[in-house]
């Protein structure tokens, strides 16, 4: 059995809203793998402002709990939280970068890691921390499609694109009509669900399209993006075509 530690940048910014805006906070590296044996990871934060005085790094538990702040960074001057102290070591220089050191890895650090900046309070991209508990597994990707409720009597009708066991539960879903990118009327599982037993994770994905456009020309095309080890990615599809309503 595989036992490793995926981090994985989550690419959403939190950034006020400014007139001039302040530089990007970026947290890297975008992926890694480790294995349990080699015992800790390593997160790293930089900014471009040098009036920056300080750096936070927090913890957010898995599907989105409150974030929870590890310590911070004031110029070169580390002060961790009492519950992080002991396996949580933040280094580095405010005014420029902050590094989170995790020794002793294990299943209970699984969790969004960010990173902040301030004067004002910037947040980074999300690193994303997951323990391995079986071995990989790619996605199973299938197009539903609509009932015949809702080609007889609905002006839209929905096609449901289900990717199911795959481990772990890094995903991410994108539709084409033909060759062209959808992105409205999309609707997708904000989480991953796992099977207790087998660990194994589905999802699934919703696009709502006209009958007008769900005719036999067109075809109708889900594609699941998986992430399975440092820096590679596979691609899973399937497609479907319209029919006369």
């Amino acid at each position: 059995m595989i036992r490793a530690i995926i981090l994985t940048i989550i690419t959403t910014y939190w950034l006020p809203v400014c007139v001039v805006c302040s530089p990007v906070i970026q947290q890297s590296p975008k992926n890694l793998l480790r294995t349990e044996e080699e015992k800790e990871a390593k997160l790293s934060c930089r900014h471009g402002d040098s009036s920056y005085q300080y750096m936070y790094w927090y913890q957010q538990k898995r599907n989105g709990g409150s974030l929870e702040l590890i310590g911070m960074l004031q110029y070169g001057t580390d002060s961790e939280e009492e519950t992080f102290k002991r396996r949580f070591n933040i280094t580095g220089d405010a005014t420029k970068d902050a590094f989170l050191l995790i020794s002793n890895i294990n299943a209970e650090d699984s969790a969004v890691y960010f990173c902040a900046a301030s004067l004002h309070t910037y947040f980074g991209n999300g690193t994303k921390l997951t323990v391995l508990e079986r071995d990989i597994s790619k996605p199973e990707v299938e197009i539903l499609k609509p009932s015949g409720n809702e080609t007889s009597c609905k002006q839209k009708v929905t096609l449901v694109c289900v990717a199911k066991n795959f481990y772990p539960d890094h995903v991410s879903i994108t539709w084409k009509i033909g060759s062209k990118d959808i992105n409205d009327d999309v609707a997708t599982d904000p989480y991953a669900t796992q099977d207790k037993e087998t660990k194994l994770f589905s999802i699934t994905s919703r696009l709502k399209v006209s009958k007008k456009e769900f005719k036999p020309q067109n075809t109708f095309r889900c594609t699941v993006r998986f992430y399975n080890e440092t820096d590679v990615y596979t691609e899973s599809a399937s497609a479907i075509n319209g029919i006369t309503i």
